[in-house]
């Protein structure tokens, strides 16, 4: 009887043993598909690329209507210096000398001792960086001057359109 209990014993041991050996293989297991599954919640190098991608062409389309809408505010800044700026100029110049300027020009470098109308010669160039035209007299302002200036399209942006 003792030997029976003795297998008995044995087989329990070694059921016992079974068991905690598969428990540690489970538990090891467990901690390996947890530790990949940790890994795999990061984002790969490829996926921020591809979103930093998708980013700059959505601020590169945003860009370009920007200029569109800010456009606009140059034709109108080029609508206020020949309609009332430029005008101003030209009517102080005859106030004070007596008779209309033979150019823009003149408005920098007035005769007998008036000071300068304009310091800077930028302040005689549309938003586009090209110089304002000048004529007197006038050809759409008969017995007064015009000014003008052509925007980038291709429109003449004038002082007889009354800043429309």
């Amino acid at each position: 009887m003792r030997d029976l209990e003795d297998v008995v014993r044995a087989c329990q041991n070694h059921l016992t043993n079974h068991k905690i050996c598969n428990m540690t293989k489970i538990t090891e297991f467990r901690r390996n598909k947890l530790s990949k599954h940790r890994r795999a919640r990061g984002f790969t190098l490829v996926e921020i690329l591809i979103v930093l991608a998708l980013i700059g062409i959505v601020a590169g389309l945003a860009m370009s209507n920007l200029g569109e809408i800010f456009g606009g505010g140059k034709v109108k800044a080029a609508q206020t210096w020949v309609n009332s700026t430029g005008e101003a100029y030209v009517n102080s110049y005859f106030a004070l000398v007596g008779d209309y300027p033979k150019s823009l020009g003149d408005l920098r470098t007035p005769p007998n001792g008036v000071p300068p109308f304009v310091k800077r010669a930028a302040d005689l160039q549309d938003p586009w960086g090209k110089e304002y035209i000048y004529q007197y007299p006038g050809a759409r302002n008969t017995g007064s001057f015009d000014l003008s200036t052509t925007g980038p399209d291709g429109t003449v942006i004038g002082n007889w359109d009354g800043g429309n």
